[in-house]
């Protein structure tokens, strides 16, 4: 490459880098005036100019409306436009698909939700996706809705550099190409993650991220995952799949075997599945409980939480066995990486204080009581919906970051 043609591309990265900066700026101020864009990114008047103009061709901006004036002309305020462009979102789950149209500020406007059917498979489960899809594609083009991409939360580890779901243990998939077989129903820009670090990617760019810069989201549900901020970004690792905690070896001597076929793992000893598990077995040699009198079937994690509610002994001591390998976990977590906050999301803590308040609880006996902060723990901002506003913010990040 000529010196010449190096200039030209480091010239046009470090104008893309100043749009970008700008977009940010102004989509984080919700509103703002030019002169504030000047002042707050330190560009000239002139680049902010011709920036802002390029935006508003893009629909991304709107300068509309006028500020205050100190003395002379009332400036013009900047608002990013996100109740104009949308966005379709997908959340993957082993018992349900959930979609949802919404704008870029995270509004539904629309939601389907059908039961996932994992008999038949990767392909009939992508057609389900696809079927989805559609139907939030026609009801987007009924009302003349500008739309950006498909994001895709799925329950798997997705590798980001070949972007293929290497393994998910409650589908059973292996290296499976989620884009790909969604390709074959949207020509939309589909862009897929893991469903816990997209509900951290949703809390950085909706939620708790307003106050904190570093935090940890943990999905406590029929599986347990994490995911983690680390100054403003989601943090991925050298693959992409960083903060599969769920499949950390917690106890060494257990027998009990997870999804992926490890003894011990906190997803063994703590998810929705584990939590069914040990109160099956259990509730067979305890006559006394009132898991005994359900038929095996019956017996799962919201009717473990019931018989806990009714001062159950058995039901009761699970949970606190539970909450002790989840607060163990928390605590490693919080010592690792010296987070601001703890985000608890999932059916294990979504519909019932009996696990959160626990967590809460035995917390103390692991902390480090000489630090001078202790580290909240908190729920998600979006309790049910927190995988789908991760799904959206993966479109968000593309558009933030000029990603055609």
């Amino acid at each position: 490459m000529s010196e010449k043609h190096f200039q030209i591309d480091k010239s046009e990265q470090q104008a893309r880098a100043n749009r970008i900066k700008v977009l940010r700026l102004i989509r984080d101020k919700r509103e703002i005036t030019r002169s504030e864009i000047i002042k707050i990114s330190g560009l000239s008047a002139p680049t902010v100019t011709r920036i802002v103009e390029n935006l508003v061709q893009m629909q991304l901006i709107q300068s509309d409306g006028t500020g205050e004036s100190i003395g002379g002309r009332r400036p013009q305020i900047i608002r990013f436009t996100a109740k104009n462009n949308f966005v379709i979102g997908i959340d993957i789950g082993g018992t349900f698909i959930r979609s949802a149209l919404s704008n870029l500020d995270g509004d539904f406007v629309y939601e389907i939700q059908v039961p996932t059917n994992i008999k038949i498979g990767f392909e009939g489960v992508m057609a389900q996706v696809g079927e989805l899809i559609n139907k939030l594609i026609n009801r987007a083009k009924q009302n003349k809705l500008k739309l950006w991409g498909v994001g895709v939360a799925i329950c798997g580890m997705v590798n980001k550099n070949t972007n293929l779901v290497e393994y998910s243990p409650i589908f059973n998939w292996r290296n499976v190409d989620v884009k790909k077989a969604l390709s074959k129903y949207t020509s939309l820009d589909i862009v897929l993650g893991n469903v816990v670090q997209l509900f951290a990617l949703g809390e950085l760019l909706y939620g708790i991220g307003k106050s904190y810069n570093d935090f940890i989201c943990l999905n406590l549900g029929y599986g347990i995952g994490s995911g983690i901020i680390v100054d403003g970004k989601l943090f991925g690792g050298a693959d992409g799949i960083a903060g599969e905690v769920g499949h950390i070896v917690i106890d060494g001597k257990s027998k009990r075997k997870g999804l992926e076929g490890v003894t011990g793992t906190l997803e063994a000893l703590a998810s929705g599945y584990g939590i069914a598990d040990i109160a099956r077995k259990l509730s067979r040699e305890d006559e006394s409980s009132t898991l005994n009198k359900l038929s095996a079937g019956d017996v799962d994690a919201k009717s473990v939480f019931e018989a806990a509610g009714n001062n159950d002994k058995l039901a009761n001591e699970i949970l606190d066995d539970i909450a002790n390998y989840l607060s163990i976990s928390i605590d490693t977590l919080i010592k690792l990486f010296n987070t601001e906050c703890i985000v608890l999301s999932g059916g294990l803590i979504e519909n019932e204080n009996i696990v959160f308040n626990r967590i809460s609880s035995k917390m103390q006996n692991y902390s480090i009581k000489a630090l001078s902060r202790s580290v909240p723990i908190v729920r998600s901002s979006f309790g049910e919906n927190a995988a789908l506003m991760g799904a959206f913010s993966l479109i968000l990040e593309k558009i933030l970051n000029l990603e055609k």
